[in-house]
């Protein structure tokens, strides 16, 4: 689970889970650049991360719009400069609209299609391309159980998250071949600004019935996870050497909501 002095680039630190990773591999002495659109919480958070480090870790904001490529290819050189290579690279960020299904707009499908999808693509090329020069590289991606299980007034979120989970099946098996870059993806149920954004967009009714369901779905508690309790330890195992052998997996940590089955 050791991360001392791996060279880590993230997306999404400036909130939820991104921003609980970045606490993490910096308290444990990873060098890590955060990726992220909003330069008040980017800056923000690193500022936290930096201020709890006692392992020689130490962070960096750095503004990206992952749906961008030149934006992209910017934030990566300026990553790259600042760590001197690059061990393990994070795709955290996404965004989230709430709709009915027959209802989405072309402009909806597009912003999310842009971050979801495109800004994963975006990333890991650039990533790889870093890891290439290194002989190795590992990532980890963010898909979501809803892509499997559906997500009512959320079919576009489900829709762009399984496209990264086959993405990131396609990748682990052409890079780890070629490259030695493995690759996973975490299917998190996480309690985040994003979760709470959703809740408010339900009536009153439906939110009920989703609190009574989540009691009734999740065996561990009933409830989503905490990210600083129960995600962040899962980012440091995947950023560890300790998960060397493991590639083109879908690691669920979501309380048992969803169980995976081969």
């Amino acid at each position: 689970m050791d991360v001392t002095g791996k060279r880590i680039i993230i997306t999404g630190g400036g909130r939820g889970i991104g921003a609980s990773t970045l606490r993490a591999y910096v308290r444990e002495g990873a060098k890590v650049v955060s990726l992220e659109i909003d330069p008040v919480s980017g800056q923000r958070e690193v500022d936290v991360a930096n201020n709890q480090t006692s392992k020689g870790g130490e962070a960096m904001f750095v503004q990206c719009d992952i749906s961008s490529p030149d934006s992209v290819n910017d934030a990566f050189a300026e990553a790259k400069h600042y760590l001197g290579g690059l061990d393990v690279f994070a795709n955290i960020a996404a965004i989230d609209f709430s709709s009915p299904a027959e209802d989405w707009s072309v402009q909806q499908m597009q912003a999310i299609w842009g971050v979801n999808i495109n800004g994963t693509i975006l990333t890991n090329q650039a990533a790889c391309k870093i890891f290439i020069d290194e002989g190795q590289g590992n990532i980890i991606n963010f898909a979501s159980d809803v892509a499997m299980a559906g997500m009512p007034n959320g079919a576009l979120y489900a829709a762009s998250k399984g496209a990264v989970l086959s993405w990131t099946r396609t990748i682990a098996k052409e890079w780890a071949s070629k490259y030695n870059i493995r690759c996973n993806c975490v299917n998190p149920t996480m309690a985040t600004p994003m979760y709470e954004t959703y809740l408010a967009s339900l009536s009153e009714s439906d939110l009920a019935a989703f609190k009574a369901k989540e009691k009734q779905t999740v065996p561990l508690g009933g409830r989503m996870g905490d990210p600083d309790k129960d995600m962040a330890p899962v980012m440091l195992f995947l950023a560890s050497d300790a998960s060397g052998f493991i590639n083109g997996q879908i690691v669920p940590v979501n309380g048992g909501r969803i169980m995976l089955h081969g």
